[in-house]
């Protein structure tokens, strides 16, 4: 089977409110489409989406590298049946931007999706075509966080994550403690730090926390290489998600890791979140498929790959946060499942895209 054609998009899609990315403050999200075709006539779509402050490369660096790899895929030939076996043969050289890997994958694993006659999910192995997904509850105070709480356990959501590290660490504390409350003992509670405490902040916040259940407090301390002397000072569950694109696979042979936090689109695309993957479960550490900010074509790909590695809800909600999509219609994720099955509703319409890039 061989790849006919490889077309780019550029797109610019409004955000719902501005989003704070580091230092930047940005409106809108940026990206770029590749649209690939098999001499079947079976055709993929992949999103590249490099998210500002996160992403090594820019939009226009995607662009160049993307470009590199059109010009290297054209023509080839690729297998049918396990997509992991194509993506090999097809592997783009070390170096090449994190965001493009994962759009020229996803591209490749629609195609010989629709080329097999079966949704993408079942190709990457999914037994199920529903995800659960994680809510995200970004501020508020002790009182809001309570009632939101108290709403989410209602909409029936099985996982909560808070974003702490941004108030005094009493005033998160309290907050915490709060939403704890809201969601009752059943909800899966999972707090996300960014990197914002100093090794001494992290361990007043944690020692508060010894009594309040939670599934993991995502990268809790400034300096990472504090992590594994975090876990020894409070035995606190922790998981990983900017280390992931700062180390190997190996860091789980040293490091007290609960939970990795697989972002393709940051990470490097399919067959890196597979290496991942396999090395978590290989230490009994829980995989969570998580989201950049990625346009409906990228946020589908990821629900198939979240429905292919585990049962843990997944973190799409950053789609919410789009204002408008390339996709009619939109993807619906709106409750705290995501049905795969009704994806197929939505395509991409090209002559809405305007020319493809030279």
């Amino acid at each position: 089977m061989t790849i006919d054609t490889i077309e780019l998009y550029r797109y610019t899609l409004p955000l719902t409110e501005p989003l704070s990315l580091g230092e930047d403050r940005v409106s809108e999200r940026q990206g770029l489409l590749v649209h690939l075709t098999l001499g079947s006539g079976a055709e993929g779509w992949g999103d590249v989406a490099p998210l500002p402050a996160f992403s090594a490369e820019t939009v226009d660096e995607a662009i160049a590298d993307a470009r590199r790899l059109r010009d290297g895929w054209e023509g080839q030939t690729i297998t049918e049946g396990a997509p992991q076996a194509a993506l090999r043969a097809l592997s783009v050289p070390d170096g090449g931007a994190a965001s493009v890997r994962f759009g020229g994958e996803s591209a490749v694993v629609e195609a010989l999706a629709e080329a097999q006659g079966v949704a993408p999910a079942r190709l990457l192995g999914a037994k199920r075509s529903t995800v659960a997904l994680n809510a995200l509850v970004r501020a508020g105070d002790a009182e809001t966080l309570l009632e939101r709480g108290r709403q989410l356990r209602a909409e029936g959501y099985q996982a909560v994550k808070v974003k702490v590290g941004r108030a005094a660490v009493p005033v998160d504390v309290e907050r915490v403690r709060a939403l704890r409350r809201g969601l009752g003992e059943d909800v899966e509670l999972r707090l996300d730090a960014n990197r914002a405490w100093s090794f001494d902040e992290a361990v007043s916040f944690l020692s508060e926390m010894s009594e309040i259940p939670f599934a993991y407090i995502e990268e809790p301390v400034s300096d990472p290489e504090r992590l594994p002397a975090l876990g020894d000072a409070t035995v606190c569950p922790v998981a990983i998600d900017e280390t992931t694109r700062e180390r190997s696979v190996e860091v789980l042979n040293a490091w007290p890791v609960r939970a990795v936090i697989l972002k393709p689109t940051l990470l490097g695309g399919l067959q890196k979140t597979w290496d991942w993957e396999s090395a978590a479960c290989q230490h009994g550490v829980r995989p969570v498929v998580s989201a950049s900010y990625e346009s409906g074509v990228g946020t589908r790909m990821l629900a198939a790959l979240a429905a292919s590695l585990s049962d843990a809800p997944a973190g799409l909600s950053p789609y919410t946060r789009l204002a408008a999509d390339v996709l009619p219609p939109r993807l619906s994720m709106d409750g705290p499942t995501v049905d795969l099955s009704t994806f197929s509703r939505s395509t991409v319409r090209v002559s809405r895209l305007g020319s493809s890039l030279d």
